[in-house]
């Protein structure tokens, strides 16, 4: 007796989705072998990062004012930019390094992810403009480019208070399938149109004087900077929520 073709679809859909989760587990493991490389060689990366992280950033919570994030969420942010942004190694991230010189213990299937996130991967904040619960799909408009984006993450797609604003995430194409690559999420409530245009990230009017250096620093460190620096542009209305920042 043959299958109805709505129980075939079904099982094709469950296939799809354990086939996408299993890919977006093994990018996942890559980039936390790639982290626990960097821990194992921190002294000769992590002297110099951190000391431009805090300067550059100079976290608010430093000075006794919100927001005050749990040690464990500030090196998150932090890991993050060393990781995947900062060239630690004679030019190269901490990612790149990981690519170039293996550790002797390195999964090749490791390797190989790590290779095609370098090659894709990038941080920006995107619109939400759909989310799919089934598929675990949401699908994101760069607000720098206004290029959509169709991104499996399941977290996002099942928090229901992040719909319709902004999320500020990193992916990376593996497979022709975007991921989230990254361990940083920052949700914000505003409408897109009220943030496209010099909004959390942008080089801002007022950092031509104050820190001219913002220009050339990237979207990720200036709008870290934006929500928990001293003189963050967005800091007195940033809160932090589980899952990252919950700008309500």
């Amino acid at each position: 007796m043959m299958d109805a073709p709505h129980h075939r679809s079904t099982s094709d859909r469950e296939r799809r989705l354990q086939k996408t989760r299993r890919l977006a587990q093994a990018a996942q493991t890559a980039v936390s072998a790639a982290a626990e490389n960097l821990i194992a060689r921190k002294h000769e990366a992590l002297g110099l990062s951190s000391e431009l992280f805090l300067e550059f950033v100079d976290p608010a919570m430093f000075h006794g004012e919100e927001p005050l994030l749990d040690e464990d969420y500030f090196n998150t942010i932090f890991t993050e930019w060393v990781l995947f942004e900062f060239p630690a190694f004679e030019g190269r991230t901490p990612l790149q390094e990981y690519l170039a010189h293996p550790p002797a213990h390195a999964a090749k299937q490791d390797v190989a992810l790590i290779r095609k996130v370098i090659e894709t991967q990038f941080f920006s904040r995107f619109e939400i403009r759909y989310k799919d619960t089934d598929t675990g799909i949401c699908a994101l408009v760069d607000v720098c480019t206004d290029r959509r984006y169709d991104v499996f993450n399941e977290a996002l797609c099942a928090t229901e208070r992040w719909r319709d604003g902004t999320i500020a995430l990193r992916i990376a194409r593996i497979e022709d399938t975007w991921l989230h690559v990254g361990h940083v999420q920052l949700y914000d409530r505003a409408a897109p149109i009220h943030t496209s245009v010099d909004g959390p990230g942008f080089f801002h009017p007022e950092d031509r004087i104050r820190k001219p250096q913002a220009e050339h620093a990237g979207f990720y460190l200036r709008l870290i900077r934006d929500i928990i620096g001293i003189d963050g542009r967005y800091r007195r209305t940033a809160t932090f929520a589980p899952y990252g920042m919950d700008n309500r």
